[in-house]
């Protein structure tokens, strides 16, 4: 069967803490579908994008899914249960530098003005104060440390060249406009801590992250699945893991309460947050859909799966994607959700991956797992 299965990929996609809690939480579900000889530890690509390069990068180094879920669960210390400071730290002291020399900088703004002889315009003082302030609230460089630190602490390969199968990060040249894929031929002599980092810069939140000079946002800030990198790699089967997916607020079935009232609400209700987390998940599912209509249209020889949350999941949408909270009460749900799924399908996915020598299994889907840690 090995010899002739077909070339797997697995994509995770980005999430925040929440997103990256949920794929736990879904291939530690996945793996059980899988008979013994292959898991989510064994795909050939692995393509990990903004939150989602994390744990592509713990799959790709052979570490099983189920260990992540356990150690988040009983709450270890250790590289796979970070803690919410130690990525998000925010660098007061570039803040107050920045309001401290804000009348320095104002003062040399006018001096260029008058030497250059220009028309001051009202209207550009929003952008004048913008200029002085950094550009983004929280810094990249705890995370990167952080990250950097643990790996080599749990002895997770931080070399792109050191792993057995291929990892792919993307992340998107601010200055240029344009992807770089952090793993391949031309980019791959950094640490793969560095390009997680970079490919986790989410704009205005975080910092625009340097790699060589070069600064670099958000993996997610153009495409959502990059499914083309898999593509062109010669991957058959590609299985997609998606946590991030509008909500359905149809009043008839779904209530979402105001925390300040209890009452159920609109989305516009929520507040600016809510309505901006909305709408950035109505961009990301409609180029998540294109991006599968396209690909399943050229390429009918390639099989693409889709995990994703339903979108009447409240708790998924409540939990906002940098929530470290309650990731384990996201985990476990994404867990619950993802092998429910599994059962109800399983009879189409078995064929799917038995088309691509990949046995599957119903047993352990339906027996109850006694190391599983109750949830929260």
């Amino acid at each position: 069967m090995a010899a002739n299965r077909s070339k797997t990929a697995l994509v995770l996609t980005g999430g925040g803490i929440m997103g990256a809690a949920y794929e736990i939480g879904a291939l530690t579900a996945l793996d059980r579908l899988f008979a013994r000889g292959f898991s989510s530890r064994r795909f050939d690509i692995y393509l990990g994008i903004s939150a989602g390069s994390v744990i592509a990068t713990l799959m790709a180094n052979r570490i099983p899914a189920d260990g992540l879920f356990s150690a988040i669960s009983s709450n270890r210390r250790s590289v796979f249960n970070w803690q919410r400071r130690d990525i998000y730290q925010p660098d007061w002291r570039v803040l107050l530098r920045t309001l401290g020399e804000l009348p320095r900088k104002l003062l040399q703004v006018r001096r260029n003005y008058r030497h250059n002889r220009w028309v001051f315009n009202p209207r550009d003082v929003p952008h004048l104060l913008f200029e002085q302030f950094p550009s983004g609230v929280f810094s990249l460089e705890p995370m990167q440390r952080y990250l950097c630190h643990a790996f080599r602490t749990e002895g997770v390969c931080d070399d792109f060249s050191c792993l057995k199968s291929e990892l792919y990060i993307p992340a998107y040249d601010l200055d240029r406009g344009t992807r770089v894929v952090f793993g391949t031929p031309e980019h791959r002599s950094m640490h793969i801590c560095q390009a997680i980092t970079a490919s986790c810069a989410i704009p205005l939140f975080f910092r625009p992250y340097q790699i060589d000079g070069q600064s670099y946002v958000d993996g997610s800030s153009g495409l959502v699945t990059h499914l083309d990198i898999a593509v062109e790699r010669g991957a058959r089967l590609i299985v997609l893991v998606n946590p991030r997916v509008p909500i359905d607020n149809d009043p008839e079935r779904a209530c979402l309460p105001a925390l300040s009232s209890g009452r159920c609400s609109s989305v516009a209700d929520l507040g600016i947050l809510f309505t901006w987390e909305q709408t950035q998940r109505i961009e990301a599912r409609e180029k998540l859909r294109l991006a599968l209509d396209f690909y399943r249209q050229k390429h009918p020889d390639i099989d693409i799966l889709l995990i994703e949350p339903g979108s009447d999941e409240a708790l998924l949408f409540f939990q906002g994607p940098m929530s470290s909270q309650a990731r384990t009460q996201v985990m476990h749900h994404g867990y619950a959700l993802t092998l429910a799924a599994l059962r109800e399908t399983y009879p189409a996915l078995a064929g799917i991956f038995a088309r691509h020598g990949i046995a599957t299994t119903a047993d352990r889907l339906h027996a109850e797992p006694p190391e599983m840690p109750t949830p929260p």
